[in-house]
């Protein structure tokens, strides 16, 4: 898969599930810290292609846009990590109408695409508001028991 400085891969989707993640038993592998074991899969009826978020911790983009589950077309940019990959075929539908398989025509490109940057990967939410409501709600509890402590040493 191409990230930085690596070369550009061709990879041809044959099969009716193709799993994508940073394990090495999915159809395939990607080698980036922002990727889930099993991140996604690409789903294949006939010549109909649609993308599906398996809850990976970092999402998967189509476009630019974080998705869950959404039919493919040529031209759309997958990102996962920093990995960007190409969708290309010329006998891909996107229509409802489902013709009959002409066979492994379709491919997935990877490499160096210029499109929306995702939200950094590997950064979670500001949650700190929680932490600060966390911390108040500790200090309340060191406070109330050294108020006990002293309390039972003077009295």
């Amino acid at each position: 898969m191409q990230s930085e400085g690596s070369e550009e891969r061709v990879i041809t989707l044959d099969a009716d599930e193709t799993v994508m993640g940073r394990a090495a038993d999915n159809a395939i592998t990607i080698d980036d810290p922002a990727a889930s074991s099993r991140h996604c899969v690409i789903l294949r009826k006939e010549n109909c292609y649609t993308l599906r978020d398996l809850n990976s911790t970092n999402g998967s983009y189509l476009n630019g846009a974080q998705v869950t589950e959404v039919p493919l077309a040529p031209g759309d940019v997958l990102t996962i990590g920093s990995v960007r990959m190409l969708l290309e075929g010329d006998d891909i539908e996107t229509g409802t109408t489902l013709p009959p398989a002409t066979g492994p025509q379709d491919t997935i490109r990877t490499g160096p695409i210029r499109q929306k940057t995702p939200p950094e990967f590997g950064v979670r939410k500001n949650r700190s508001g929680m932490w600060i409501t966390i911390g108040i709600v500790i200090a309340l509890a060191l406070g109330a028991l050294l108020y006990m402590f002293i309390s039972r040493l003077i009295g």
